[in-house]
């Protein structure tokens, strides 16, 4: 995975990415719209939007699953929400560097099959990387999926804490 990973930062590096101007126009309609599409995500929302948001041959990596291409993210993404009453990801700071843009942000799920139906929540941070149309050419989220989802799966949740806890107890 790491592999891939380098590979598509070499393929899309600049002059196949946009460097956008600091506070242009430009770079504030794609991280907005960016953050309008993980505002609220449902199966529609994901159906109308995933095409604008992504470009054609997008690339996305979250810890669970690699995706390529616009077209396969929609899917995955439609899948990911299909069962959820809620699911929204708060931007909390964007950090800007060459190509690339860093989002620490806060996900929230609320799900019947997950944590008894009440929300869980995580936090992590995405590296975005746009085409010229503010289009995402890459997403790479690095997020604990341990504490993010894992620990909310009924059985296995409970064998995290208990491992989780026995550990402190060795430590401390």
């Amino acid at each position: 995975m790491n592999a891939a990973y380098e590979q598509v930062l070499e393929v899309t590096a600049p002059p196949k990415s946009a460097v956008f101007v600091p506070a242009s126009p430009e770079e504030q309609a794609a991280l907005a719209r960016l953050e309008s599409y993980f505002a609220s995500m449902t199966p529609a929302s994901v159906r109308d939007q995933t095409a604008v948001v992504y470009a054609p041959d997008a690339w996305l990596y979250d810890n669970l699953a690699i995706v390529s291409g616009a077209d396969a993210i929609e899917k995955y993404f439609t899948g990911s929400v299909a069962d959820t009453r809620a699911l929204s990801v708060e931007f909390l700071q964007v950090i800007h560097d060459g190509p690339d843009y860093f989002v620490r942000w806060r996900m929230s799920v609320e799900a019947e099959a997950l944590n008894d139906g009440q929300p869980m929540v995580s936090y992590g941070m995405t590296q975005f990387r746009f085409d010229g149309q503010g289009r995402v050419l890459v997403h790479r989220d690095f997020w604990d999926a341990a504490t993010g989802l894992y620990e909310y799966l009924p059985g296995f949740g409970g064998i995290l804490r208990s491992l989780r806890s026995r550990l402190a107890d060795h430590a401390g």
